[in-house]
């Protein structure tokens, strides 16, 4: 859906994940998703930046964390689990937002209309010798009617490309196993994305995140049970069109279990991506991953966890496309009854 695609990159002795995803808004409203935090909370993971080179950029990803907003001792625990990055380009759109000092100072060569490039160098823990991941988003303006032709609206859309890179310079195990883990995560994270500024790009963005405790599974046997009873056999439509993530088959499916419902927009061999009609409107990622303190103990051991993007009313919001829409309101359902909604789907395994 919504045209992303996400493919492994090795021509120039690197290896990193490329993606793009056509979006039908104004390059300025898009640079606010990508290079500012509450725009990245609003469809990747909970983040928080300095807006300029140099600058740090701190990045939530473990789901079983706590809210790091939530007060100094959670920040602590958040931290602990936390990616930190430098800033090495920050490029605004000419005109547009961004109003820290940045590399280049406007629109950068090349037909990008905006850059923002940061480097992970202990994505692997403090002190750990892994060679620097890299991280780039370029906006390129698209002239009207392109986009609009893409994603199926009128031709009087005016809108850019989100071109991102991920991954590193050299090759290499660690570098290819890494890379190779990312590429279903970030397509699904740009369907977020792309649907909330296609569809709700006035709204705000409530998130919430909560995981559930390993059970003495493999990842694979744990997706095999969550995903049969989200989606029956006879919802499948089909082979899904080859959209974006490794296994597509059930992309259009209706999905439900209990009060929670919706269309899968994204799959992959673990992962699954809804469009929700309830109980709150918004996108949900579920996904199942290997938990242990051990690689021996993960490889035997799985758990689930679910992020969730709620669309809310924008506080003093005009109605404009918003790129920055992580808003502090409270989600409808907290990490406790996530929680026991993952519960309930794995049962008694």
């Amino acid at each position: 859906m919504y045209q992303v695609t996400a493919a492994i990159r090795t021509d120039d002795g690197g290896h990193r994940v490329e993606c793009s995803v056509p979006l039908p808004v104004p390059s300025a409203v898009v640079w606010d998703a990508i290079a500012t935090g509450e725009g990245i909370s609003s469809w990747y993971v909970p983040c928080a930046l300095e807006p300029q080179v140099g600058g740090r950029i701190i990045q939530f990803a473990d789901p079983g964390a706590p809210d790091p907003t939530t007060g100094p001792e959670a920040a602590a625990e958040a931290m602990l689990t936390a990616t930190v990055g430098e800033i090495t380009v920050y490029s605004p759109p000419a005109g547009g937002a961004g109003g820290a000092a940045g590399s280049g100072g406007g629109a950068s060569g090349g037909g990008a209309a905006g850059v923002f490039t940061y480097v992970e160098r202990d994505w692997m823990g403090e002190g750990v010798p892994v060679p620097p991941w890299e991280t780039s988003c370029e906006i390129e303006d698209v002239a009207s009617g392109d986009v609009g032709e893409k994603i199926g609206d009128d031709d009087d859309t005016v809108g850019c490309v989100l071109r991102l890179r991920s991954g590193f310079d050299s090759g290499g195990q660690l570098p290819e196993e890494a890379v190779a883990g990312s590429v279903d995560g970030w397509s699904q994270a740009l369907t977020v994305l792309a649907h909330r500024l296609t569809h709700r790009s006035a709204d705000g963005v409530s998130t919430v995140a909560a995981a559930i405790d390993p059970v003495a599974v493999t990842v694979p046997e744990l997706w095999a049970r969550v995903a049969s009873r989200l989606v029956a056999p006879a919802a499948t439509p089909g082979a899904g069109g080859g959209e974006s993530g490794s296994g597509s088959g059930r992309v259009g499916a209706v999905a439900k279990d209990g009060e929670v419902g919706g269309i899968v927009a994204a799959e992959s061999e673990a992962s699954m991506t809804l469009i929700l009609s309830g109980p709150v409107d918004g996108m949900l990622e579920l996904f199942a991953f290997p938990a242990g303190e051990t690689h021996e103990v993960a490889a035997g051991s799985a758990a689930l966890a679910v992020r969730v993007f709620e669309y809310v009313d924008a506080p003093e919001g005009d109605g404009s496309p918003l790129g920055a829409a992580a808003v502090d309101v409270a989600s409808t359902w907290d990490t406790t009854r996530w929680r026991q909604w993952l519960g309930d789907i794995v049962g008694n395994m």
